[in-house]
């Protein structure tokens, strides 16, 4: 399928029509910039909700937990908090894109000369600006309660670098879901969901001590692959026993895998599903 192909265009060549995809990407994504301008409680969203659940995990969970090999339980859960953020990109997407379906900005993009892809493209970059916010929220709320990756910047910037491509993959991943869910109300239970997909990881606590069948869940979970190769590159790895799953002995490339995998997919299922939608 041609994804920058769209009814309204000239038949022109691909340089021009990946021209014209850039361009109505950078108008959604500076619409969304300005949309945080008259919608502050988004931003306050995204700097409070990292605050509240450093908080409450550092000082609730981790007064009683213990780190496999020993070490600091800040250490071994703010990665895994800055992974949860990227995830939660799947529900923050899917909720943006179905609230305009639901108030017709959908329907008049669609009226308007403008590349099919640009849209989704751009809905992914904002999600991606957004998520940098609160990624870089999470991590000075990590500091604030004792957080010391041992990493060098090249490897604190990777992987940083790492959870925005994760952060950038999953969106697409919401996307697609806000533009096949009957409803904006249907994705306040995607929200519910991303938390059992992070419970069952290795956020909060390792798998080793999880049930046989939860384990192996929960090591094949993308975020635990994601958690594993931010802790990795931070420079607070944890011991990991030789016969543990793939995605945590080379989680690095684990999580490239998945981002691929979700890019590969959800990509073109989101702009099938929005060339799908006309007025």
């Amino acid at each position: 399928m041609n994804l920058v192909e769209d009814r309204h265009l000239p038949a022109e060549p691909w340089p021009a029509r990946l021209r014209w995809c850039a361009g109505d990407a950078m108008t959604i994504t500076w619409r969304y910039l300005i949309h945080l301008r008259s919608a502050p409680e988004r931003a306050v969203m995204a700097l409070v909700l990292p605050l509240v659940f450093t908080l409450l995990f550092v000082y609730v969970l981790g007064s009683s937990m213990r780190v496999p090999g020993g070490g600091s339980y800040v250490d071994f859960l703010i990665p895994g908090m800055l992974a949860q953020m990227a995830v939660f990109g799947i529900a923050g997407s899917a909720a943006v894109v179905a609230e305009d379906r639901h108030k017709g900005v959908m329907d008049r993009f669609h009226s308007l000369p403008m590349s099919r892809a640009g849209v989704p493209v751009g809905q992914s970059l904002a999600e991606c600006l957004g998520g940098l916010i609160t990624l870089l929220t999470m991590a000075a709320c990590g500091f604030l309660v004792g957080w010391r990756p041992a990493a060098d910047a090249s490897g604190i910037a990777a992987a940083l670098g790492l959870l925005l491509l994760a952060r950038y993959a999953f969106s697409w991943l919401g996307i697609w879901i806000g533009l096949v869910v009957p409803s904006r109300s249907a994705t306040d239970l995607i929200g519910m969901l991303m938390f059992p997909l992070t419970m069952v990881s290795n956020v909060f606590v390792p798998t080793d001590g999880m049930p046989a069948a939860l384990r192996v869940v929960a090591d094949w979970n993308p975020v635990s692959a994601v958690v594993s190769a931010v802790r990795e590159l931070s420079g607070n790895p944890v011991v990991t026993s030789p016969d543990a799953a793939w995605p945590l002995l080379n989680p690095v490339a684990a999580t490239l895998g998945w981002c691929a995998f979700l890019l590969g997919v959800f990509g073109p299922l989101a702009v099938s599903a929005y060339r799908a939608r006309r007025p």
